[in-house]
């Protein structure tokens, strides 16, 4: 399914139809968001306007929109010393699960991604080939941040390990801790994995 279908009521029972945010025709109102989809989808069709979209550039998609909302709690609230204490867990738990959802865009690339949040483990299963480019862009990246040269990106990515699962529930723990520059630096290393893996187009 397409994420480019928006649908805004206009007058007479109909529904426009929008793509890349411009109205391109109308449909019938059903009364079932569902049904209004597949109408849209079929109008779009159609007029030979339908692009299907693959599900690795989805998967890369979300991952960047995780990486996003991260950067924008890290601007605001981490960024400055003193930090908002409110925006760390947030920055985590967003963060984590944006390095998730790159390691199982480009797993996807190559099978089916593994059923886990385990960062290491999703590493683990990538091919060496893809385990080299991400050590290339490691090398390549890890002079913009606070990071420790001699450290393998596996080593590095342990940091947020299970943070996923973990930081959702941090008030049941005493003795978490993160290391905002690495978390920032292995978003970045995967980013660009998944750009050149995917051939997406920046």
């Amino acid at each position: 399914m397409s994420d480019e279908i928006i649908n805004v009521k206009p007058p007479g029972g109909m529904r426009t139809v929008m793509l890349n945010n411009k109205p391109v025709g109308y449909v019938k109102e059903t009364g079932d968001p569902n049904e209004n989809v597949r109408l849209a989808k079929e109008f779009l069709i159609s007029k030979g306007l339908w692009k299907e979209i693959p599900i690795t550039k989805l998967m890369y998609d979300q991952a960047v929109s995780f990486a996003n909302v991260s950067n924008y709690i890290y601007e605001k609230d981490l960024k400055k010393i003193p930090r908002e204490p409110k925006g760390i867990t947030p920055f985590v738990v967003n963060a984590a699960f944006s390095a998730e959802m790159y390691l199982k865009c480009i797993q996807k690339k190559y099978g089916e991604p593994s059923q886990t949040h385990t960062l290491t483990s999703l590493f683990k299963a990538l091919p060496n080939k893809v385990k080299d480019k991400i050590n290339k862009h490691k090398k390549q990246l890890e002079s913009q941040y606070d990071v420790d040269s001699g450290t393998l990106f596996k080593e590095h990515l342990k940091t947020i390990n299970n943070a996923f699962e973990t930081w959702r529930y941090i008030y049941e723990k005493n003795n978490e801790s993160i290391h905002i520059p690495t978390t920032i630096f292995v978003l970045h290393v995967l980013h660009q994995t998944a750009v050149e893996e995917l051939e997406i187009e920046t």
